[in-house]
């Protein structure tokens, strides 16, 4: 008969579907960029668009720490302490003791930043960018750890101190620099005061701007969806694992069973998902294709709508341009005729 403790298969069970979801919300992610084709600011159309180029802005930013033009910077300090602490245990007879402990670690002190819309310039001109909602991946642009009597400890840090302080503390800020090199992922719309698209966030959309490349990006967002997936697949049979074997007791026949039952139950789930994940893919594949074709239809319908007007145009111009000519001719005729001396040609009779 199996003995089962619900703790240890509940816990496992929870961990390794988070782990699941986690992993296949990644490797979705990944598989959205590889599917966008990498755009031309020039050819950007609306909806979802990946780009490449410069962060660009006539009013940068200065960055707190390390002075620097960026169109967005993040920065915080820390303060080292250490502190000594006095804590009762019981030991293994049942006796009430004390220990003396220390222990250390870094504490945020201070902390701040400041973004811009800015633009993203590639060798084909420039595109309105608010980063506000986007996930930015940003550069290390200051780091710098010193001890008090350094002139940055109190001129960019408080003045207050943690409990237990060594005197020592350590700056860090990342940022966008201006003119660093970016890939950008976001949906673009049309602006409200020109004719030009710009990129914001939207709901459910990605927004990515990021100073590391596209490979990096995407491999990191792999490297993530196999380790979640990795995570899972540990904590799915050691939960019925730890819930079967008690302690100082030798594991039951049927755990290779039991255990087999719900590696196999995770890897089908997982395939589940994977398939749902893919299938969805090509859903999206299809509607951005269809979304692309509506746009060139659209345009195409803007220009035959235009043609009429520019055929009136041309024919009111061209009018205009006969009656000129015709009062010209008229006037060069009158004045060719008209002897010396006499009175000029009528200018008045010839106003329309």
């Amino acid at each position: 008969m199996i003995v089962l403790n619900p703790v240890g298969p509940l816990v496992g069970s929870l961990v390794a579907l988070v782990a699941l979801f986690f992993s296949l919300r990644q490797r979705r992610r990944h598989r959205l960029l590889a599917d966008l084709p990498t755009s031309k600011v020039r050819g950007v159309f609306i909806g979802l668009v990946e780009l490449k180029g410069s962060a660009e802005s006539e009013s940068p930013l200065t960055s707190y720490l390390a002075a620097a033009r960026c169109v967005d910077y993040r920065w915080t300090v820390e303060e080292h302490w250490r502190r000594t602490e006095t804590e009762s245990y019981t030991d293994s007879k049942g006796n009430r003791r004390t220990r003396v402990k220390t222990t250390s670690g870094w504490d945020t002190v201070a902390s701040g930043g400041d973004s811009t819309v800015f633009y993203l310039q590639d060798d084909t001109g420039v595109i309105l960018v608010h980063p506000k909602g986007a996930r930015v991946d940003r550069s290390l642009m200051f780091d710098q750890t010193v001890s008090r009597g350094d002139p940055l400890y109190h001129g960019r840090g408080p003045d207050h101190s943690v409990r237990g302080s060594t005197g020592r503390r350590r700056f860090r800020e990342e940022g966008i620099p201006l003119h660093a090199p970016l890939y950008l992922v976001g949906d673009a719309r049309e602006r409200p005061d020109i004719v030009a698209p710009y990129i914001s966030a939207a709901p459910a959309t990605e927004f990515i701007i990021s100073t590391r490349p596209e490979e990096s990006v995407r491999s990191g967002l792999a490297l993530g969806s196999w380790a979640l997936w990795l995570l899972g697949l540990i904590a799915a049979p050691a939960g019925p694992y730890f819930g079967l074997v008690a302690e100082n007791q030798p594991p039951p026949r049927e755990l290779p069973v039991v255990l087999g039952i719900v590696v196999g139950a995770y890897l089908a789930l997982w395939a589940a998902g994977w398939t749902w994940m893919v299938h969805d893919s090509l859903l999206g594949l299809r509607e951005r294709v269809r979304q692309g074709w509506s746009l060139i239809d659209v345009q195409l319908k803007r220009r035959h709508d235009l043609l009429p007007r520019l055929a009136a145009a041309v024919a009111g111009l061209a009018a205009h341009e006969r009656e000129v000519q015709t009062a010209l001719a008229d006037i060069r005729a009158q004045s060719q005729a008209t002897r010396p001396g006499a009175p000029g040609p009528d200018f008045d009779g010839l106003a329309p």
